[in-house]
């Protein structure tokens, strides 16, 4: 079954934070992005992968991607520890820290973060909490990621 990331973090408002996020924006496209995009195809479970920044105040990891939600989680967490690192640093947690190398405290947070979309599934998918998801809808029956590799001869 594919299942939607929809990871939001409000970005703390700090100028230190703020200098953070520039940061992020400005060295993306050549220094991060490549990490992501290795990872994303070596995991041959994401359909689409994207990450957004909402003016100063939120960032989103939203992804479309099958298996089991720990798995996935915990595949991109050690993938990608120093990523998810730089974009977490970002986060409004309060007083809370996160350690990114703790898989359980990632993968709570990773759930704790993430949005269900509006409506209700039509493949019966369930949410990283076991319940019902969101709405996600799919143009090839929610085929899987190795399933259209193979027709594309991949």
């Amino acid at each position: 079954m594919t299942h939607a990331l929809n990871l939001t973090l409000k970005i703390k408002q700090d100028a230190a934070t703020q200098a953070q996020l520039k940061n992020l924006e400005a060295i993306f496209a050549d220094k991060v992005q490549p990490l992501i995009e290795d990872a994303l195809k070596k995991s041959r479970i994401v359909h689409f992968a994207r990450v957004v920044v909402i003016g100063t105040e939120y960032i989103q990891v939203i992804t479309e991607y099958e298996g089991s939600h720990q798995e996935y989680t915990e595949f991109f967490r050690r993938e990608l520890t120093p990523v998810f690192a730089a974009i977490f640093s970002l986060a409004d947690m309060g007083d809370k820290e996160l350690d990114v190398t703790n898989p359980n405290a990632f993968f709570e947070f990773s759930k704790s973060r993430n949005e269900r979309s509006l409506g209700k599934a039509t493949d019966n998918s369930t949410d990283i909490n076991g319940n019902p998801s969101g709405w996600l809808f799919s143009a090839y029956d929610h085929m899987t990621v190795e399933d259209i590799l193979t027709r594309l001869g991949k």
